[in-house]
């Protein structure tokens, strides 16, 4: 340890504290006193020596570093969903906010306060909304988990850390369980509303008949739909599984007839943009038409409601709904068959029933 005096400019001395240790790159800190220099000194150098403070590339390289090398290798089995350019504002925000730090000074506590700050924050880059809701639990948690992907990968693939600091955090409690569906006359005013965008109104239409989601149907391309088989496979899904679903007679003629008038020599998709090469956005026109139609409250995603909850009205087994919906579980889908007041007065009957036949042996 070297503790170097230095005068200033206004005549008072500062106290630089550098620190050498085989292995790990050197350590420097300035002081106003001798000695909170020296209390630094000792403290540092202890941690050092005794791997307090991880391994030495750990004090080598900084967060920034770890984020750019994970987006420019794509390691497979690594946080894929963060490849996707719509899916990278958490990286670009850890970056920002801590991309500075080395590996070494990420800790447990580090990267709770990094969420407390996600949580008072509206926008991605910062800056104040008036109207801008706060970061939801399931925002928050999903940052989290985009650096945990980093780090896992800093862990096992590159040997930059010894151990993944986000692991062991407890999430934080979400309320996902949303049940916002169509009523049969709001279904009827949003396609009504709908049709003076074609390309809308057969997203959502097609979104009614399949339970997809809005990125599995705008990422939709011809070789992934056969209309002699009547059968549609959605490759881009959340959970990055494909799935194969079968197509009704209202879906076959929307599809067929998009066929019919599709541009040949054009890309392969589906629903093409109106004014690019890619695929049709509906995400921002799609809030619009649903305030046009009087709808209060509702999302795109609560068109997936609407198709499962019409399943479950028609008796459609859970196992059945899973397999379209593309569910790793049960317990998901469990949330679209809630039963209406009405539809348990067989169940109910059934039990008096049983309760009469008992009465009369």
């Amino acid at each position: 340890m070297q503790i170097l005096p230095r005068q200033k400019k206004n005549g008072k001395t500062s106290y630089t504290v550098r620190i050498r240790v085989q292995g790990y790159p050197p350590l420097s800190k300035t002081f106003p006193t001798h000695r909170e220099a020296i209390s630094w000194g000792k403290t540092a150098e202890g941690d050092l020596l005794a791997g307090r403070l991880g391994s030495p590339l750990a004090q080598l390289h900084t967060l920034r570093d770890a984020i750019e090398r994970f987006l420019e290798e794509k390691p497979p089995g690594y946080g894929s969903w963060l490849q996707e350019e719509r899916n990278r504002a958490s990286l670009r925000w850890w970056c920002q906010h801590f991309g500075g730090l080395k590996l070494a000074e990420l800790k447990p506590m580090t990267i709770v306060q990094a969420r407390d700050l996600l949580r008072r924050s509206a926008t991605a880059n910062g800056k104040p909304h008036p109207h801008k809701k706060l970061r939801s639990h399931s925002t928050c948690n999903r940052y989290v988990s985009s650096l945990s992907a980093v780090l896992q990968c800093a862990l096992e693939l590159w040997g930059w850390i010894e151990e993944n600091p986000c692991r062991g955090l407890r999430r934080l409690p979400e309320k996902n369980h949303r049940t916002r569906y169509l009523t049969e006359k709001e279904q009827q005013r949003l396609l009504r509303v709908c049709k003076s965008d074609s390309n809308l109104h057969d997203v959502v239409l097609l979104a009614l008949l399949t339970g997809a989601r809005r990125g599995e149907i705008c990422g939709l391309r011809w070789r992934d739909v056969d209309l002699k088989n009547r059968t549609v496979t959605f490759v881009q899904t959340k959970n990055g599984e494909i799935r194969k679903v079968p197509l009704s007679d209202q879906a076959i003629a929307l599809l067929r007839c998009r066929f019919s008038q599709r541009v040949k020599g054009m890309n392969d998709w589906v629903f093409l943009a109106e004014k690019s090469e890619g695929p049709v956005d509906v995400s921002h026109r799609f809030g619009r038409y649903a305030k046009k139609a009087g709808l209060e409250d509702f999302r795109f995603h609560d068109l997936r409601h609407s198709a499962a909850s019409a399943m479950a009205r028609a008796g459609v087994p859970e196992r059945q709904m899973q397999e379209v919906l593309g569910h790793k579980s049960v317990a998901m889908t469990k949330r679209y068959t809630h039963l209406r007041p009405s539809e348990l007065d067989g169940a109910v009957a059934a039990m008096g029933t049983s309760i009469k036949n008992q009465g009369e042996e």
